[in-house]
C-alpha cells in the first residue's frame, strides 16, 4: 500500500488567530472550521499543495506545556514551505516582527533555506530550490 501525508496538525491556544496568521503570511485558505473531537474546534486549511494544515484548540483538562521553536528538538521539529524568493520573504516576515531562528543558509546542493518562528511556538522552514 502506498502512503502519503494527509495533514500537519497544530494545537493552539487561539486557533482563529493562528489560522489568520497562515492566511496572511502564506496565503492559506480555510476549508472548514468545526468540532472534530469533542470540545475542540479544528480549522482545516489548504496550503497550496496536497497536505492540509489543521489547527485545533486545546482539549479541556490537558497540559498547558508548550514546545520551543528551535532547531534540533526531538519529535516533530518543523515543517517547511517552498518559496520562490527567500530573501524577499525573509524581509517581508522580519518587517512584521517575525523571529528568524536560522538566517538564510545555502547548502551544498544550491538549495537556500531559513527557519522562522510561527504562532504556537511552531518552527517553519522556508526552502528555495536552485
Amino acid at each position: 500500500m502506498k502512503y502519503s501525508i494527509n495533514h500537519v496538525h497544530i494545537r493552539s491556544a487561539d486557533p482563529q488567530a493562528s489560522a489568520s496568521w497562515y492566511e496572511k503570511y502564506f496565503g492559506a485558505t480555510k476549508l472548514f472550521e468545526r468540532e472534530v473531537m469533542p470540545g475542540t474546534v479544528t480549522i482545516s486549511m489548504e496550503m497550496g499543495g496536497p497536505v492540509r494544515l489543521n489547527i485545533s484548540s486545546k482539549p479541556e483538562g490537558t497540559s498547558d506545556a508548550r514546545s520551543v521553536a528551535e532547531l534540533h528538538q526531538l519529535g516533530l521539529e518543523h515543517f517547511g514551505f517552498d518559496v520562490e524568493d527567500l530573501e524577499s520573504e525573509l524581509k517581508r516576515l522580519e518587517a512584521d516582527g517575525i523571529r528568524v531562528v536560522l538566517p538564510l543558509t545555502q547548502v551544498p546542493t544550491g538549495t537556500r533555506l531559513a527557519y522562522i518562528e510561527g504562532p504556537d511556538d511552531v518552527l517553519i522552514e522556508l526552502v528555495q530550490r536552485p
